[in-house]
């Protein structure tokens, strides 16, 4: 170890593409700061496919500066043991998935090679998913083997893998037809992903009863006043909350039902003003649509026991099912995953839970 006054400046990189990959990260860099020298700066986390590998498990990578009193080598044994605690499971398989990979790109401007260590790392100026977070730090760096900046190395690698600047998952919405069991799973995914849950408030709106009775009278007071129910509820609730948030809806549904519901001329005007209000809340990250059988839906309609919904008719629900599918389709501003349900089994919301987090992670 060095005199307390002198410390050994070093780059790390940061991979994994399994598990809860930003969440190991964040824990990764926890621990080196806590085991092996203080983080001075961070890059963006990028996201990129597998480099040299046939994996459909995308990778996130960041880059991190740190100040060390160890040596190359007492670093690396600690690092080692920082991926084994963090569930790495190390094989003879090149390149092959895992939870977490800290690697020692730079130590110092110092050329080190031996039986257990490379430094710089042999293949950092063939990565872009390297190059890119070590340009956000420091891009003026000189490799001091190749003598180049980071700069030149960048601009002139060969990789065409993308590496696109990832950004983490704030706000979910569940949505789907009526009775097709959103709520239900949106405050289950809540519960276990440790998000807020934000469900829709619409049991005690008056319109929506006296809709169902006399459709014609009463559609457009009760979609406008949806429209702005659930405007004054997402906007409140999203941008204010540094957490991630689940949704039993989303402000488009409105727009569908509206679609619906409404006739040619309502609905113009209503989609005018849709769009103005649209314009000001934060866009989902996530839309899941869960997507299941008319009669499906028709039974858990009547199981739920809402008197106000005893005689929706499978055509409205066909109707409104045809909406969903097109709003989704169109929709270019969040990422979709569509769920087919073929039966509501016992047990049904930790398969599509198991199956969410698979898709978000």
């Amino acid at each position: 170890m060095l005199p307390k006054d002198i410390m050994n400046e070093v780059f790390l990189c940061l991979g994994g593409n399994l598990g809860n990959r930003s969440q190991i990260l964040t824990k990764s860099a926890h621990l080196i700061e806590k085991e092996c020298g203080k983080i001075i700066k961070k890059s963006k986390i990028y996201e990129t496919v597998a480099w040299g590998s046939k994996s459909q498990k995308k990778f996130l990578n960041e880059v991190i500066q740190i100040k060390t009193k160890y040596s190359a080598e007492q670093l690396l044994t600690k690092l080692l043991a920082i991926e084994k605690s963090l569930g790495r499971k190390r094989n003879n398989i090149k390149n092959s998935d895992r939870l977490i990979d800290i690697d020692i790109l730079f130590f110092n401007n110092e050329i080190i090679k031996n039986k257990s260590i490379e430094i710089p790392h042999p293949r950092l100026h063939l990565r872009n998913f390297v190059l890119k977070p070590l340009m956000d730090i420091n891009k003026d760096l000189i490799h001091p083997a190749l003598n180049k900046s980071i700069k030149k190395i960048y601009k002139n690698c060969g990789d065409t893998l993308a590496a696109t600047e990832f950004t983490p998952v704030k706000y979910i919405c569940i949505e789907g037809n009526i009775g097709s069991g959103k709520t239900t799973l949106a405050k289950e995914l809540a519960k276990q992903i440790n998000a807020d849950f934000l469900p829709e408030q619409f049991e005690k709106n008056d319109l929506l009863q006296l809709f169902y009775s006399k459709p014609d009278a009463f559609a457009f007071p009760l979609e406008f006043n949806l429209l702005l129910n659930r405007y004054t509820q997402i906007k409140n609730s999203v941008k204010k909350n540094a957490k991630l948030i689940i949704g039993d809806y989303s402000i488009y549904k409105s727009l569908w039902f509206a679609k619906v519901n409404l006739g040619n001329k309502e609905f113009l005007f209503f989609k005018k003003h849709f769009k103005a209000l649209e314009l000001k809340l934060p866009k989902p990250d996530v839309i899941i649509y869960l997507q299941t059988s008319t009669s499906n839906l028709k039974q858990n309609v009547l199981s739920r026991g809402r008197q106000y919904e005893k005689n929706i008719s499978v055509k409205y629900l066909n109707e409104v099912g045809k909406q969903y599918l097109k709003g989704i389709k169109e929709m270019n501003t969040s990422k979709k995953l569509l769920i087919s349900i073929k039966k509501y089994d016992s047990g049904l919301n930790q398969e599509l839970i198991k199956r969410i987090k698979d898709y978000l992670n």
